[in-house]
């Protein structure tokens, strides 16, 4: 994301020059925002109930929509700018129109949106399972960041922002588990024990 520009203003003047490394980076964000979604799968590894299981279906969900509306927003509008090159000023204008219809389409934005929103469900959801295997508070707090940051954009700040942030109480959260299975003999056998010692 710290390598995403921001050509929105002029197709011909910003997107243009650049089609070739918008087209190869929305690409290799199509592959990314997959290993997102497993990422935040993960986030709920070894748990079970509601919770968990609505942040992992939120997380397929996520990695399926926001992919779709990338690569329309992404990679369509990069091979049809990169198609503009060395065209004559009417057939630019005609291709930054059809760019101009992609960015702003209602169905592109709508897949966005399920994407989006289907993050923050997955985020908030894995939180409250996490809260209820003892994980840290705090970085069960910070997991706002990322779904703040993604109500904006992908691109550089915010995709930066973002995903770092996430990174970040993903991190935390993965150090705070045990390293090894406490004993729970003395949970009753149809308890499940926590994941997280701060659970007792």
């Amino acid at each position: 994301m710290l390598f995403h520009p921001s050509p929105y203003s002029s197709v011909v003047e910003e997107l243009t020059p650049i089609a070739g490394w918008w087209i190869t980076i929305h690409t290799v964000q199509f592959v990314l925002f997959a290993f997102m979604g497993v990422a935040v799968w993960m986030l709920t590894d070894g748990l079970s109930g509601i919770a968990a299981t609505v942040s992992r279906a939120a997380a397929v969900v996520f990695a399926l929509f926001y992919d779709i509306g990338d690569a329309v927003a992404g990679i369509s509008t990069g091979i049809l700018a990169r198609s503009a090159t060395g065209l004559p000023a009417e057939e630019q204008a005609a291709i930054a129109g059809a760019v101009e219809i992609l960015f702003r389409s209602p169905v592109k934005n709508l897949v966005f949106a399920v994407g989006i929103n289907a993050w923050a469900v997955a985020l908030i959801a894995a939180a409250v399972a996490l809260f209820w295997a003892g994980a840290p508070r705090v970085p069960l707090f910070l997991l706002a960041l990322p779904v703040f940051f993604m109500s904006f954009d992908h691109a550089f700040p915010f995709g930066s922002l973002t995903f770092g942030s996430f990174f970040v109480v993903a991190l935390w959260i993965e150090l705070a588990r045990p390293k090894q299975a406490p004993d729970h003999g003395d949970f009753h056998p149809s308890t499940t024990p926590p994941l997280f010692e701060g659970e007792r």
